[in-house]
């Protein structure tokens, strides 16, 4: 069975309801709320999806994102979902085309799951999530046929990267800023010339030194024991490194220094070549490079069948689903069968499947660009100044992505469940 299987399973949900939360819900069940060409939605499937979803991030953010979390991410978490059930439904109908399937086995599976999870439930609940036998077990199988689909879907993208296309550079260098500081009372204060000067005879310091051979970080400890170097990688289409540093470095060759301080509106930069070619860099390059294929054909083909399809959604029954309840996964001691799934359920942040991570995003243009590294530079003086900027390796559908936002972390986290690799 799979991993949402077992989890779903053995969930239990804890919830905090109005009193109203119930009247006239079931009048709604069976309305359509979505629909793809002929297949629909009905409002008690989705509600179900949604509720799960919010009681997953519920339990894995709710801690620090504090109890209004649902009234900045409410409507893009319903939103992201929206598109991936319209984005399921989709996949359902191009199955037969990559010989895709839900065998006997997986079906017993499914029913059970669904059995387990409406036994891990009180009925306030069920009727609170819609969580009946039949809509439990439709979800568990669009997300069955929603991961197999991914795989069928990128199975014939290229996989191989030479060290041309990938090649990554590495370079170590120290900002001494000049922007602006904040005071106590939260003004902004400019440095004054002589300040500025100040920091300038510090880089000149600093660059002497490692021209003369010396360690850059040892150097840098003797001149400002708050500063610390900032190592970074970057190629010819990705890395956040300066456009007036990128130009002097593409000049360096391995060790070698920037003859002179390199002056920009953020300050004064010492600059040092690391590497010319960094292999490991390279390689999680390379990762990089694949998973952008794959995210760039999977979403191609979401378009694309989009677009030929015909899809209805009712905004108004949409609108009915609100956040103003909350539904939470009960921890280990709060569910009487508990398991290892409810237990990863309920600690585990996920970083989420292939599937799951792309589809959220599939309806945005920007969709394809979240997959590439996320570089983060921190150009600021300060105690803290350090960055990871080499290209980090996302996964193999979209790491939610640019996810420099915990709006997106929220839009991602609804769609983890979608971890449906059946056994």
């Amino acid at each position: 069975m799979s991993k949402f299987s077992k989890r779903m399973a053995a969930a239990g949900i804890c919830t905090c309801m109005a009193a109203a939360l119930l009247t006239g819900c079931s009048a709604k069940e069976d309305k359509t709320v979505i629909r793809v060409d002929d297949t629909s939605v009905s409002y008690g499937l989705f509600n179900l999806m949604l509720r799960y979803n919010q009681a997953q991030m519920q339990t894995m953010y709710g801690s620090f994102m504090g109890s209004d979390m649902w009234a900045s991410y409410g409507q893009s978490t319903k939103d992201g979902l929206v598109t991936t059930m319209e984005n399921m439904l989709l996949m359902e109908d191009h199955m037969e085309e990559y010989g895709v399937s839900v065998s006997e086995d997986d079906q017993a599976n499914i029913t059970k799951a669904a059995e387990d999870f409406v036994a891990a439930n009180t009925e306030d609940v069920l009727e609170a999530v819609s969580g009946t036998q039949e809509n439990v077990e439709r979800l568990l199988t669009l997300y069955t046929i929603q991961d197999r689909m991914y795989d069928a879907m990128i199975a014939d993208v290229d996989t191989e990267v030479s060290d041309e296309e990938a090649a990554q550079k590495t370079v170590q260098y120290v900002l001494f800023s000049t922007a602006d500081t904040t005071d106590e009372e939260g003004n902004s204060v400019a440095l004054t010339d002589e300040e500025k000067a100040e920091k300038k005879d510090q880089a000149e310091q600093l660059l002497e030194a490692v021209k003369g051979g010396a360690d850059m970080e040892e150097a840098l400890a003797d001149i400002d024991e708050e500063l610390s170097p900032v190592t970074t990688s970057y190629g010819e289409s990705n890395g956040s490194i300066a456009d007036e540093l990128k130009e002097v470095a593409e000049t360096l060759s391995d060790g070698e220094v920037a003859d002179e301080v390199i002056e920009t509106d953020s300050g004064y930069y010492v600059l040092q070549m690391v590497t010319t070619f960094d292999e490991e860099a390279t390689e999680s390059q390379k990762d990089t490079i694949v998973s952008q294929r794959r995210s760039d054909q999977y979403n191609s083909l979401l378009t694309e069948w989009t677009d030929a399809a015909e899809i209805e959604t009712d905004t108004d029954l949409l609108d009915d689903l609100t956040f103003d309840d909350t539904f939470e996964l009960k921890t280990e001691t709060e569910t009487e069968s508990s398991t290892d799934a409810s237990t990863e359920a309920a600690s585990e942040t996920e970083t989420g499947s292939e599937v799951s991570e792309t589809t959220a995003e599939s309806g945005s243009e920007d969709a394809s660009e979240t997959a590439a590294e996320s570089e983060a530079q921190t150009e600021t003086e300060s105690a803290g100044e350090t960055e990871t900027a080499t290209a980090e390796d996302s996964s193999e559908s979209e790491t939610a992505e640019s996810e420099t936002a915990v709006g997106t972390e929220s839009e991602t986290a609804a769609e983890t469940e979608s971890e449906t690799a059946a056994e």
